[in-house]
């Protein structure tokens, strides 16, 4: 399966999300990490982690642009599953990365900014479903914080939508920064059994 996480708004999570989906599934079969945001976070993660003794470890790779549909398409052959981070703006390597999923995971935030750029986000998932029609598109919610409404508010939006939203909201954690901070998922870390537990139903559900 090939997996892309994706959106034009930063600070959502899209990297965390990408590397402990890549952890989880490379425990199934041999994963493909394609790092395809300029900011190379999720290679940064790749790097701290090969200093360390967690395992296993999804291949990493970094691509940008056209190169990852052209390119991912080809490595993906040798691969069981791929995930994609890509970059946190609408650009070619965002769009090549939903023409290369049979999967897209959208990560979002439960502000108004948020809303705002999901609805231009929408208008690209779109334009890739012209040309990738299998393209099956999934929202995470990510970074809540459970004392408030805007959760709420956010699932009537995505409800207006008639967006598929997993069951699972991931909580805005210090185990999240700590973990992807050594190079590790936050089951490996073992400090904040509701983070582990928010990934593993995330997890569940993703595959579906």
């Amino acid at each position: 399966m090939r997996f892309a996480v994706v959106n034009t708004k930063g600070g959502v999570g899209k990297t965390t999300t990408a590397v402990h989906l890549a952890v989880m599934l490379a425990r199934q079969g041999k994963t493909l990490l394609i790092d395809g945001d300029p900011q190379a976070s999720a290679a940064s993660w790749a790097a701290w982690r090969r200093e360390t003794d967690f395992n296993p470890s999804p291949t990493t790779t970094c691509l940008t642009g056209k190169a990852i549909l052209a390119e991912g398409k080809q490595l993906a052959a040798g691969f069981e599953h791929v995930v994609v981070d890509a970059g946190g703006r609408d650009s070619v390597g965002l769009r090549s990365a939903l023409l290369l999923a049979q999967r897209a995971i959208i990560p979002i935030g439960a502000s108004n900014l948020d809303a705002a750029a999901m609805t231009d986000l929408l208008e690209v998932v779109e334009m890739a479903r012209d040309y990738n029609p299998e393209l099956d598109v999934r929202v995470l919610l990510t970074r809540v914080d459970p004392r408030t409404k805007d959760a709420a508010e956010m699932l009537e939006f995505l409800a207006e939508h008639s967006l598929r939203v997993l069951p699972t909201k991931v909580c805005e954690r210090v185990a999240f920064r700590r973990a992807i901070g050594e190079g590790a998922v936050v089951l490996e870390l073992g400090r904040d059994q509701s983070a582990i537990a928010e990934m593993e139903a995330f997890f569940r559900e993703v595959l579906e």
